[in-house]
């Protein structure tokens, strides 16, 4: 694999965290690729399946792009889970993110449904048990990879700061959305109006995601830049749930220059 031709702008660790700054949200989109798809053929050297989490959000856009067009990446033996699902929403409603990764990465690299680990978000008669099942994959599958974002509120996939556990004793769970996260579902354009905006979720939990070898997260925008400060610069806790991070050895937080703008 040929290395990204641009180089970032500045590249600083931050406890175990490596930070990498670049000029624009395609060229963090690139990087993160390219990290992601080495990820990828590393663990395939070591074993059959390479199993990845993805995200679903408007800062994933440049980085699936660039993602699906890498050369070499071997889809055929890729598992992909997904890390997070709106209660109630099925899988063709225009804000479901099976939807988002379907159009954006699933159907364009070749994905097979045998390859696909996805929450039925619309499994709403008994959550417990649709939660008990999609951690039962995980546990089945373990977690190498996770591509992923922060929220303005410095979530971390659902796990917003009310309910964010460093020390979950569960992998996946149902929790309610807080106020700063379906707004931004607004901003987002995911929804036309608050009213709209689901209430609760499933998402993977932090240990869940933590569990993986290699984390990519890609957090550009302005929008972005408060949680970015919080995230790097303030104290490790679940009031800020992207903090998370700094204690993961391959954890990676690609930025742009808007989301970088107050570190």
């Amino acid at each position: 694999m040929i290395p990204p031709a641009t180089a970032p702008v500045l590249e600083f660790q931050v406890d175990s965290l490596r930070v990498v700054i670049h000029e624009d949200r395609g060229q963090a989109g690139r990087a993160a690729a390219h990290d992601v798809a080495q990820a990828i053929a590393d663990r395939l050297i070591q074993t059959e399946w390479a199993h990845v989490v993805f995200a679903a959000a408007p800062s994933q856009n440049e980085f699936l792009a660039a993602l699906v067009a890498e050369q070499g990446i071997n889809w055929s033996r890729v598992k992909a889970f997904h890390m997070d699902e709106y209660l109630g929403l099925g899988p063709d409603h225009p804000a479901s993110f099976r939807r988002y990764l379907q159009e954006r990465l699933f159907r364009l690299a070749g994905f097979s449904d045998d390859q696909l680990r996805l929450i039925p978000g619309e499994s709403i008669d008994r959550p417990l048990r649709t939660a008990l099942d999609y951690e039962q994959r995980i546990l089945d599958e373990p977690i190498d990879i996770v591509c992923g974002g922060i929220g303005e509120n410095g979530h971390l996939a659902f796990n917003d700061p009310p309910v964010a556990d460093f020390l979950d004793p569960v992998k996946v769970k149902i929790v309610r959305l807080d106020a700063a996260c379906r707004v931004q579902q607004l901003n987002d354009e995911c929804f036309d109006r608050i009213e709209v905006v689901p209430t609760h979720a499933y998402t993977m939990t932090i240990p869940a995601l933590l569990a993986a070898r290699t984390i990519s997260i890609i957090a550009p925008g302005p929008r972005k830049a408060e949680a970015v400060l919080a995230t790097v610069r303030g104290p490790i806790g679940e009031s800020c749930p992207s903090t998370a991070l700094r204690n993961h050895p391959g954890a990676v937080l690609h930025l742009d220059r808007d989301s970088a703008r107050l570190l």
